[in-house]
């Protein structure tokens, strides 16, 4: 994503946003708004901020076993953080999308 915001580094190294907001209603906010978007773009250029597929605890599809040796079956479970690596190997956001891949996983291994 474009960078809205530039940053100015502080004596002690924090960031500070140098574009200013000079009029509307968001002008006693500007600095802070600022700030804290500058914060994010930050992150996301370190590579540590991540837009998740869906809320943790939503309700999620979860292929068990393994195809062709021992019986599969698609269980509903609840979304954790540390699911994110499982997204689209194991674990799918739709019943559909588990059957698509359980499908594709036993006609590879045949």
């Amino acid at each position: 994503m474009e960078r809205l915001t530039e940053r100015e580094r502080n004596v002690d190294g924090t960031g500070v946003a140098k574009e200013e907001i000079t009029d509307g209603l968001l002008k006693p906010f500007a600095d802070k708004i600022l700030t804290k978007l500058a914060v994010y773009e930050d992150l996301e250029e370190q590579g540590l901020l991540v837009r998740l597929p869906c809320k943790v605890g939503t309700e999620v599809y979860y292929i068990l076993g393994i195809p062709n040796k021992t019986p599969c079956t698609i269980d509903k479970c609840v979304f954790k953080l540390s699911d994110i690596d499982k997204i689209g190997e194991s674990l799918f956001l739709t019943r559909e999308e588990a059957e698509k891949k359980l499908e594709e996983m036993k006609n590879d291994k045949a």
